[in-house]
């Protein structure tokens, strides 16, 4: 009867062992994934604000001028691509993994300006264009 006691004793607490590793999996998991979520919210915002900062200077040359300029972006954010998307609604990045979106309106630029054009953030650079009215981003 006491070989049965001991037995049971080690059973339970080699369940409770793995109770408790299986707790703290979960539990650093999903902190990881908060943290992990809260970088890139704060990297698509810095990002932009860096890419809609340089639309806004491309908007305020002059009517006739035709000008571009390419921007070095960072190609991963909390390891995952992201893309981002010129529109009539402003500019858009998103996150590709993770879904994480930001929005900016750009002040009403689409007001005058015919925006355009979406890109993927693997290439580390983006290119942007101004002809006429049309500002494009590639």
């Amino acid at each position: 009867m006491k070989a049965v006691s001991t037995i049971i004793e080690y059973t339970l607490l080699f369940m409770f062992g793995i109770i408790i590793f299986i707790s703290s999996i979960s539990v650093f998991g999903n902190y990881d994934a908060y943290f992990n979520s809260v970088s890139v919210n704060d990297q698509l915002i810095k990002i932009s604000e860096y890419v809609g900062s340089n639309i806004i200077k491309l908007a305020e040359m002059g009517s006739g001028e035709d000008s571009s300029v390419i921007l070095k972006i960072p190609q991963k954010i909390g390891n995952e691509n992201y893309m981002i998307e010129l529109s009539s609604q402003g500019l858009n990045m998103t996150s590709i993994i993770t879904k994480v979106s930001k929005h900016s309106g750009l002040y009403n630029l689409n007001e005058t300006f015919s925006l355009s054009g979406k890109v993927v953030s693997g290439a580390g650079s983006v290119i942007i264009y101004k002809t006429g009215n049309q500002i494009i981003i590639s």
